[in-house]
């Protein structure tokens, strides 16, 4: 009895300090990140972007915020599966780079999307529907976004969608698994459209603005890795 409480407490206290550092160095890391990072192919970073002392985001209340929300996180999933913890919350902290980054220049770097699909190897033991699922959950994730940029276009008769938003997808799917990005895609979908409206009906956006995606994506990909993942894996052992 004894044992299983100081293990607690202290995954607990690795859980705040890691999730102390993570919000704090998702605020720093952005500010610092190479300015070419948050240029689009063949252009050039402008002075603010170049400026090592300008701050991108303001740290306050930011790293606040970040450190709260990765705490909390960390705590539930350490709890849990201590290794699942660890690979879900660097891909929780990448994907909160990737959503300030689209949020604040409509960019999403390559360099974080090749992290994210390098860690999803480590998710591969994790995955509820057996390893090959990163694979098909990456097929899957690059066909939808595909689809939509090709029907947005067809619609549109422009662009609708970035490279980025679509490399994306596919990298998350070899995270989340097949199940995992079908869940992210609709939660995603719902947050945006809820957002939209919302912002239509308070007059804070115009009629065909471009809005960023990566936001509302990194929000329901959190959502399924922090919350959503143990239940759907929790039901897979059931089912079976």
């Amino acid at each position: 009895m004894f044992e299983k409480y100081a293990i607690t407490v202290i995954t607990c206290i690795i859980a705040i300090g890691a999730g102390i550092i993570a919000g704090n160095g998702a605020v720093y890391f952005f500010n610092k990140m190479p300015g070419k990072w948050l240029c689009d192919y063949g252009e050039e970073p402008d002075e603010e972007l170049k400026n090592p002392t300008h701050q991108r985001i303001k740290s306050t209340p930011w790293k606040y915020c970040f450190s709260c929300l990765f705490v909390m996180a960390g705590i539930k999933l350490g709890l849990e599966d201590p290794v699942y913890a660890v690979i879900a919350l660097i891909a929780c902290w990448l994907l909160t780079e990737m959503a300030i980054a689209d949020a604040k220049y409509m960019i999403v770097p390559d360099q974080l999307i090749i992290l994210l699909a390098v860690g999803g190897i480590g998710f591969v033991p994790h995955h509820t529907a057996g390893p090959m699922s990163g694979v098909w959950g990456a097929l899957a994730g690059l066909g939808i976004m595909v689809l939509i940029g090709f029907l947005g276009r067809l619609i549109y008769r422009k662009p609708t969608l970035g490279g980025g938003d679509i490399k994306l997808f596919g990298a998350l799917g070899l995270c989340v698994g097949l199940d995992g990005i079908a869940a992210v895609f609709v939660m995603s979908s719902f947050i945006s459209a809820v957002h939209l409206f919302w912002l239509a009906v308070t007059k804070r956006v115009k009629p065909r603005e471009e809005r960023p995606l990566i936001p509302y994506v990194a929000i329901a990909a959190v959502i399924y890795l922090v919350i959503l993942h143990k239940m759907s894996y929790n039901i897979m052992i059931y089912l079976q």
